[in-house]
């Protein structure tokens, strides 16, 4: 959630810009549209306790106000913004004493000493939150010591800064220091509602915002418990020493010097989590190559031809391969029919030898068509019965009528395809019969008989079956194949890194050496299977028709193409801007790191995610996705060396390895109490910054100490 300290309503001063004013409702549309859960409204020397009101009763609990105001104080005549909040539950008393104060003046021309401003506000328990150095007008240094000398409630005096580095930088010296958007034009707040700060913990109310200002532990154990913790225990190392920490659906990160055992504790972790039946694994970084993470060998690489409209073509291949020439009926045994008639009587009167054959392709053809369709009809039935979206539209009743269509039309399917099937048959009988007839005449007469059929019909057919195989193998062969490009991730001013898959059938015409066969076949034989066909496609009514598919079937694996889908050869690369890119070892990991954050899952287990990263993407990306994953209650386990992984994700959990000439010791605390105490002896504690600037690397950039002076923040 993020807080805005500092935002206007109206045009209260001369100088107040227009665009300032705001209506309730489009107050809250626009707040409602950001992250920002907690605004507070600080005109200039105005609180309007109608508009606040109305505010309060349009927004609900969506979002909470808090009242304040932004005054023009003076002190030993210099003079300076200085912002009071108080409680919502005192905004009608806060109310009185402001129109008090400002009853006999005008928002332009009303000043108020900083001695008038704590007698008159201090007994609310507000917070002070002054301009400060670039904020102009700016309070000194010597005016905030004075505001916190008088108060009653020194932790609440904060100085504003005017973005979030200011604010770094002003922390890392020792200023309690916020920024607020200041809002100028309401039209511009959703994006500038991006840089204001981020509050790790929940708050609920002003008093307990006021409560994590004063580090109140019990407020801040109430906060962090709501965030589900879990104590567990683990048995990291070799011996039998068991560490007894809680961990948080939010980020967990363990850090301190090397060989101190965070890695072995990683590991413990993920087999604990393992052991309950969720999966999860420590991600280390160079541990996987990165084209082994994408599989540019192609390994795991599947494909289904028919989501890209590819037939298999299986029964072509196998109709061709299995091709034999049909020969036609010679003039000679015609000749020698009528050379030598039948001179038995009784074979003169078996009629059924001179009997044409019955032509049976029409009725394999109609078969064949009817099966499809009841197949076809089947699978659509199967569909629509489980497919409960479809129900939902057309409703229960004629969901069941159409299913009870689909049944009619596959019973009838059914006895159509039977009566196909039995003239089938009985035709290849009836034709059979003739032929024994045929040849047991001739067994015992020794005359030839009459040719049942000239044999043309068979020899064209057969040519035409192998012409339609080989030209439906053909036309798959040279489709298509289009796989969308892969986002692997960002590589700054360079550009988005993809990784694209190029698949293509191999046509016989692919000569390139950086495409590979998909499947275990040599890219030779694919190459010889294609131009084959071709040459049998073209040549199917030559005379070298048989010669081309013997020479088919003596390719070397050609029982390892069965289908058009070995005949597949792919190259997989990573590319920026469609042009082919190598990522150098830092980038790989940079992705390696991004890929595995962008995985949806309930725990991630980080080791040492900083590897070959540069700062700049580290806190640039990296952190701010670990802060996503632990917004929406995901457990994050990290060990790092980094200040900008262990510092700025504000952990809810720090554990801190140590060791020493007593051993090693285990402290657990977060920033929030700035606290890191001994899991074994409770009463030895220590300094949760101060451990983290002399251990981590990079410490003290990470808290903002960069060696600037506040007019280059």
């Amino acid at each position: 959630m993020k807080i805005d300290i500092h935002v206007h309503t109206k045009k209260t001063k001369q100088g107040d810009a227009e665009t300032r004013k705001i209506e309730a409702d489009r107050f809250h549309e626009i707040v409602s549209s950001t992250e920002v859960k907690i605004i507070a409204i600080t005109n200039h020397n105005v609180f309007d306790i109608e508009q606040y009101q109305e505010f309060i009763a349009e927004v609900g609990e969506d979002f909470q106000i808090w009242p304040g105001v932004e005054l023009d104080v003076i002190k030993d005549g210099r003079q300076g913004h200085l912002i009071v909040i108080v409680s919502p539950n005192k905004a009608n008393y806060f109310s009185d004493t402001i129109l008090k104060l400002t009853k006999d003046t005008t928002p332009d021309k009303f000043t108020i000493s900083l001695e008038d401003v704590v007698s008159n506000f201090d007994k609310f328990m507000p917070l002070y939150i002054a301009h400060y150095h670039q904020k102009k007008p700016d309070l000194l240094d010597e005016d905030i010591d004075y505001i916190v000398e008088m108060t009653a409630n020194k932790s609440r005096v904060l100085k504003e800064a005017t973005n979030a580095v200011s604010a770094g930088i002003f922390i890392s010296h020792g200023h309690a220091s916020i920024h607020g958007s200041d809002v100028q034009d309401w039209n511009q707040y959703q994006e500038q509602s991006k840089t204001l700060p981020d509050l790790r913990l929940p708050v609920e109310s002003f008093d307990q915002f006021c409560l994590l200002l004063d580090k109140d532990q019990v407020a801040i154990n109430t906060l962090l418990n709501k965030k589900d913790p879990e104590q567990i225990s683990v048995c990291p190392f070799n011996d039998e020493t068991v560490i007894d920490i809680i961990v948080y659906d939010d980020i967990n990160v363990f850090f301190g010097s090397k060989g101190t055992g965070k890695s072995d504790i990683l590991t413990a972790i993920a087999d604990y989590y393992s052991t309950k039946g969720i999966t999860c694994k420590k991600f280390e970084s160079g541990s996987v190559k990165l084209a082994d993470a994408y599989d540019l060998a192609g390994k795991n690489l599947k494909i289904d031809l028919k989501d890209h409209e590819i037939n298999y073509c299986n029964k072509e291949i196998e109709l061709i391969r299995s091709a034999q020439e049909v020969h036609i009926t010679s003039i000679s045994k015609y000749k020698q029919f009528f050379s030598d008639s039948l001179k038995n009587k009784k074979a003169q009167k078996i009629k059924i030898k001179d009997m044409p054959r019955v032509n049976t392709q029409n009725s394999e053809r109609e078969f064949e068509l009817i099966q499809n369709s009841n197949g076809k009809v089947k699978e659509f039935k199967s569909f629509t019965e489980k497919n409960l979206i479809l129900v939902d539209v057309l409703g229960k009743e004629k969901t069941g009528n159409l299913v009870s269509l689909l049944n009619e039309a596959i019973e009838g399917l059914d006895k159509k395809g039977f009566e196909k099937f039995s003239n089938e048959k009985s035709a290849m009988l009836f034709n059979s019969m003739i032929e024994k007839f045929k040849l047991e005449i001739t067994k015992k007469t020794g005359a030839p008989i009459k040719p049942s059929e000239t044999g043309f019909q068979k020899y064209a057919s057969n040519r035409i079956k192998i012409e339609l195989a080989v030209k439906n193998i053909m036309e798959n062969i040279l489709k298509k194949i289009i796989i969308d490009d892969e986002y692997v991730g960002n590589l700054g001013e360079k550009g988005e890194l993809y990784c694209k898959t190029e698949m293509v059938i191999q046509n016989g015409n692919i000569n390139e050496a950086r495409f590979k066969p998909l499947g275990t076949v040599n890219k030779k034989p694919l190459k010889n299977f294609s131009r084959i066909m071709a040459d049998i496609k073209e040549g199917v009514c030559s005379q070298n028709l048989f010669n081309k598919i013997a020479e088919l079937n003596q390719i070397e694996g050609i029982d390892s193409i069965p289908t058009t889908l070995e005949l597949i050869v792919f190259d997989k690369y990573f590319t920026i801007n469609d042009e082919h890119y190598e990522p150098s070892t830092g980038e790989a990991s940079m992705i390696l790191l991004h890929r595995e954050l962008s995985e949806d899952k309930d725990i991630y287990i980080l080791d040492e995610p900083e590897k070959s990263l540069g700062n700049e993407y580290i806190n640039n990306v990296i952190v701010p996705l670990i802060k996503e994953k632990a917004k929406s209650g995901k457990k994050i386990f990290i060990a790092t060396h980094d200040a900008n992984i262990a510092v700025r994700t504000l952990p809810y959990n720090s554990v801190y390895r140590h060791h020493d000439k007593s051993g090693y010791q285990t402290f657990v605390g977060n920033p929030f109490t700035n606290n890191l105490t001994n899991i074994n002896n409770h009463e030895s504690k220590i300094d949760w910054k101060d451990i983290s600037m002399r251990t981590l690397e990079g410490g003290r950039n990470a808290f903002g100490e960069r060696g600037q002076i506040y007019g280059n923040a």
